[in-house]
């Protein structure tokens, strides 16, 4: 009997001892950078947003380019006209140049916009989901796999879209 509870009491022990490793472990989990970009509902908006800014854009450049186009013809034969052409042309080019410059600007800083508010909702999921680490997946090295049980990317998405939406 004696050597039943030893039995007992050091099975017991070695339960209590694996309970408490497995509850030190941390809780980690990895998402897909590349989707949870591709797919939150801020990127739509503010790519949208650059696309109609560079369709406004064009059609200044449209109309500059039409006049350069209607001076082109008639250069030749007026000295005057064909100086008038040159300084458009010019013109035409600087302000395409300036418009492709905002434009890649633009993108940069809404995609550096884009991962900081990611970034902001993904460390609000771990908290309120009591992850100790979160991981990204960008297939650059930073994580090179993860056992899909502990991939969190469908989760992450639905929050950081519903905190995005004001919910």
């Amino acid at each position: 009997m004696k050597h039943l509870l030893t039995v007992v009491v050091a099975v017991g022990a070695s339960a209590l001892f694996s309970v408490l490793v497995y509850l030190q472990q941390p809780k980690t989990a990895f998402v897909d950078n590349q989707r949870l970009f591709d797919a939150f509902e801020g990127r739509k908006e503010l790519e949208a947003r650059l696309e109609q800014g560079a369709q406004a854009q064009q059609v200044a450049l449209d109309s500059l380019k039409l006049q350069v186009l209607q001076l082109e013809s008639s250069a030749s034969t007026n000295s005057t006209t064909a100086q008038r052409y040159r300084q458009l042309q010019r013109h035409y080019q600087q302000q395409q140049q300036l418009a492709e410059g905002r434009y890649q600007q633009q993108s940069r800083d809404y995609t550096e916009a884009i991962w900081k508010q990611i970034s902001r909702y993904t460390l609000e999921y771990g908290e309120q989901a009591g992850y100790d680490y979160i991981f990204g997946t960008a297939g650059q090295g930073s994580l090179m796999y993860g056992a899909p049980q502990r991939d969190v990317t469908d989760e992450v998405l639905a929050y950081i879209n519903q905190r995005y939406a004001g919910q």
